[in-house]
């Protein structure tokens, strides 16, 4: 009885390990008006499988793509038949990504987590007031390769847990108050 016992807490226990997930790296999340930040997605995957083979996504924020530039896949996720998306109201749309593994030829990178979209976001010159620019993945294809030898490869979709993160954009309130304190000595000198 104990065996058996042991057995499902271990095999409870490599399930609970899995890591299909997308993470938004950002680089500085707190952002003065004009400044900028270098946003990456990684893909994540479970250590029983051997590479990332494609991801296709969506880049969902707050401010469409606006304040965004400089999108591009990285390498070696930058494979033929890859795009690095369009700028659209929403975001970036159809970000797709891909490796090659053909053993004979190719072997493809196994790096855990594998960077594979990179983008910059830039805070307007003039906010009114600190904002967020919230960002997310949305997925339609998360596959992996599943040994170094086979080219055989699985969707693990159904696993994926989406990326999230915010970027806060905060007006310097320096310069707001050195602006009230230039207009009162203007005031008192008249």
């Amino acid at each position: 009885m104990i065996r058996i016992t042991t057995i499902a807490v271990f095999a409870l226990a490599g399930t609970a390990l899995a890591q299909y997930e997308i993470t938004i790296d950002v680089a500085s999340p707190t952002l003065m008006p004009g400044e900028s930040t270098v946003v990456t997605l990684y893909a994540g995957f479970d250590s029983s499988d051997y590479a990332m083979a494609a991801v296709q996504t969506d880049l969902l924020t707050s401010v469409g793509s606006e304040g965004w530039s400089d999108a591009m896949r990285l390498a070696p996720m930058d494979g033929p038949g890859t795009q690095d998306g369009f700028p659209s109201a929403t975001g970036y749309d159809q970000i797709i990504t891909g490796q090659y593994h053909i053993p004979s030829d190719f072997i493809a990178d196994p790096t855990n987590p594998m960077g594979f979209w990179q983008a910059t976001y830039t805070a307007p010159v003039d906010p009114a007031a600190p904002f967020d620019v919230d960002v997310a993945t949305m997925t339609r294809d998360y596959a992996v390769y599943l040994r170094e030898c086979c080219v055989g490869g699985a969707s693990r979709l159904a696993d994926l847990t989406e990326g999230s993160a915010t970027i806060y954009v905060i007006p310097a309130p320096a310069s707001a108050s050195l602006l009230a304190l230039g207009v009162l000595a203007m005031r008192r000198r008249r």
